[in-house]
């Protein structure tokens, strides 16, 4: 004979419910989860194998670039720093107190002093004779 056990709460007359029979719908349900995860193992392998894919596509892309035109950082750090010429020479600077460079830039403010200028379009004319016409 199978117990059944009836639930308070919900509605005013509860259906009975039989524990054996929820814990075997319990475990279908759990059952059908567990086979559609592995159902779904090759489409989330393929998945996976295609990010693989993308992922080694970059790499491999990036390895090509930097073979045939160089590493772009150092690159990037050249041109900030400027590019010399011939990297073995001395450099043309020379250690110049703080005092000598605000004096050097005050006498190129007193030096050089610029004013507007404003440049209007022109029309360049020329004027030919032609032969035989009268002036």
């Amino acid at each position: 004979m199978p117990i059944y056990i009836y639930r308070s709460g919900g509605s005013p007359n509860p259906p009975p419910q039989n524990p054996l029979l929820r814990f075997l719908i319990s475990a279908g349900v759990l059952a059908a989860v567990i086979g559609f995860g592995i159902l779904l193992l090759p489409v989330i392998g393929a998945i996976a194998l295609f990010i693989l894919g993308l992922i080694a596509v970059l790499v491999i892309g990036g390895l090509i670039y930097r073979w045939m035109y160089g590493n772009p950082l150092e690159k990037f750090y050249q041109r900030e720093e400027g590019v010399r010429v011939n990297p073995a020479s001395q450099t043309d600077e020379r250690p110049v107190h703080e005092s000598q460079k605000e004096s050097e830039l005050k006498a190129r403010k007193m030096k050089f002093r610029s004013r507007e200028q404003t440049v209007e379009d022109a029309i360049v004319v020329q004027e030919t004779k032609r032969e035989g016409e009268p002036r």
